[in-house]
């Protein structure tokens, strides 16, 4: 499979893709070298995967999460 010359890392480039951060001509020559290269689709829909997961993750702490430092920072007393 012949990529274009300008590509040093291809799979930089899909992840790339994958994030929208490819203008209209990347995309294009992103997604006809998938089209011919099974191993890189694989890799691009792993990635997806990947990236779904992430998405999903709690990025803030759970209320008991809370809870339990506000509780031991009331309890506190510092030893001088």
């Amino acid at each position: 499979m012949l990529m274009i010359q300008t590509f040093t890392n291809t799979q930089n480039d899909v992840i790339r893709y994958l994030y929208n951060e490819t203008s209209g001509q990347e995309n294009a020559l992103i997604e006809d070298a998938m089209l011919h290269d099974p191993e890189l689709l694989d890799f691009y829909l792993d990635c997806a995967d990947i990236k779904l997961g992430l998405d999903q993750i709690q990025l803030s702490p759970s209320d008991k999460a809370i809870d339990n430092i506000l509780n031991f920072s009331r309890n506190y007393e510092p030893k001088i």
